[in-house]
């Protein structure tokens, strides 16, 4: 009995020794597998990066500034301001809106905007958020390469019940 105890302790143990052999193995593979990924996107991280360089720089010596973002800050006045958490909700959506409005100026030279004819692209307009309607005024636009615009969103009385 006890040699044959020893003969399958022995077979265990090689077990345990082959397979810590294989799973070594295994893993192994997929270390240099990963190794070699990283290499690899390494790579094609380092020539896009070339890449954006050389479009910067010709981008630079053209001096041409485009428009890449719409920045709404939507304000409302003293007298009429919602509640905190409301109020976040409705500059939110206001701002989406004025984004969705103003985003024919994405991916136009700057030099090229008539500066007058931006505001007009939300003052006056009246828009509905959560079933009320606000009337958006235009109070300072800036125009770079991001369009910072200011609206005052003023509530306006619903007249259909």
């Amino acid at each position: 009995m006890p040699g044959s105890r020893r003969r399958y302790l022995a077979f265990f143990l090689l077990g345990v020794l082959v397979g810590a052999v294989a799973a070594n193995v295994r893993l192994a593979q997929q270390l240099d597998w990963l190794h070699l990924t990283s290499e690899r996107l390494r790579q094609q991280l380092d020539a896009t990066a070339c890449e954006l360089a050389e479009v910067k720089e010709k981008v630079a010596q053209q001096h041409l500034q485009v428009v890449t973002a719409v920045e709404p800050i939507i304000t409302f006045p003293p007298n009429s301001k919602p509640p905190v958490l409301e109020g976040q909700a409705i500059s939110l959506a206001l701002a989406k809106e004025v984004q969705r409005l103003m985003a024919p100026l994405v991916g136009q030279e700057v030099s090229k905007i008539n500066l007058v004819l931006v505001p007009g692209l939300v003052d006056d307009r009246v828009v509905k958020i959560n079933g009320r309607s606000f009337k958006l005024k235009v109070t300072l636009v800036l125009i770079s390469e991001r369009v910072v615009v200011h609206v005052q969103a003023q509530p306006q009385a619903n007249l259909s019940p």
